[in-house]
């Protein structure tokens, strides 16, 4: 791998009550096969009261690179917003404090910025479950049936992309192009990224750059979040149309479909043979593709794993179409 200069590097980590994950988040930064003088974490927290700021306390009193801030806003926006206000290095990483990254993270960004002269960059995700239901809930979102427009979560090939994980920013970006809706509750990522794109600049994808992050441990607060995620695509939407790519109305489609096949089934006025027939047809290609996933070495998530797909899809779709419904504010 070709050498380059090293880019001095700003790690934003929005925070609250993550006790159980701080630590794991903050230690792989540290470990990055990187010079550590060229690397600042700030970590802009929402008032957390389950002892998270007691463990941040301790890491600062240990490692002066790494800042605290309170936003008692408690919205990711403003968190992210404050950290890269608050930053003095030349790249911006935005990273979940329910994740870590592997060693040659920060490396392999640097090296990517430099050779694909990008002002973008970002890789893969890999779930970690401590539990079955963890476990079960990562394996849903890596599969492509599942979560057709996140690639990131899947590919395994290098190229220029929508959006990334955890991307990492030149911070000349913000100062050109703005910072992180706050007016409205988004998509803010996603939202952004648009942005870039359309002022002609690429973002690129690398399977090399590794992350690594805990799904929700519930099918309620997964499906919770995969609710809200619908709710906050579609205000990307709302504010750049021409964002919308296909695959966004799968889901939302796909539940008005049932619906409407429900109530005119119950109402005699088609038979309800045809809700069979999609669903069929829908747990056909759904079960394929979790047998292709799961097998040989995780099958003892194949009786759940397409039922939470589906579920997941609902989800997904009924908060895009509710989306569509509700006037943009800071609620959702």
């Amino acid at each position: 791998m070709q050498n380059f200069p090293s880019y001095s590097f700003s790690i934003v980590i929005p925070c609250f009550n993550e006790k159980n994950y701080i630590s794991k988040c903050l230690d792989s930064i540290l470990a990055q096969e990187y010079d550590l003088n060229l690397v600042e974490i700030i970590i802009v927290d929402g008032n957390s009261d389950d002892g998270t700021l007691d463990v941040i306390d301790n890491y600062k009193q240990k490692h002066a690179a790494i800042k605290l801030f309170i936003n008692p806003i408690r919205k990711t926006p403003h968190s992210l917003n404050i950290g890269i206000k608050n930053s003095s290095n030349e790249v911006i990483v935005i990273l979940s404090a329910h994740a870590k990254i592997d060693k040659n993270f920060i490396k392999y960004n640097n090296y990517y910025l430099h050779e694909k002269d990008v002002k973008v960059t970002g890789g893969t995700q890999f779930n970690v479950g401590l539990t079955y239901i963890q476990n079960l809930v990562g394996i849903a979102m890596e599969i492509p049936f599942a979560m057709a427009s996140a690639a990131y979560r899947w590919s395994k090939k290098e190229q220029f992309v929508d959006t990334v994980v955890y991307a990492a920013y030149k911070k000349e970006l913000f100062d050109e192009l703005g910072y992180f809706e706050e007016k409205y509750t988004i998509s803010e990522d996603a939202e952004f990224n648009w942005r870039i794109r359309n002022a002609g600049y690429k973002i690129f994808f690398s399977p090399k750059i590794k992350s690594y992050y805990y799904p929700r441990s519930s099918v309620s607060k997964f499906l919770k979040q995969m609710f809200r995620y619908g709710i906050l695509r579609v205000n990307v939407l709302k504010k750049h149309l021409n964002s919308l790519r296909l695959f966004h109305l799968v889901p939302s489609a796909f539940v008005i479909v049932n619906i409407a096949l429900l109530i005119l089934g119950a109402t005699k006025v088609i038979d309800i043979k045809y809700l069979y027939y999609l669903l069929g047809f829908y747990f056909a290609i759904n079960i394929y593709s979790c047998l292709s996933a799961l097998f040989p070495k995780k099958l003892i998530f194949l009786p759940t794993l397409p039922l939470l797909i589906f579920l997941m899809h609902l989800a997904w779709g009924l908060g895009f179409i509710i989306g569509l419904i509700l006037p943009r504010s800071q609620k959702w």
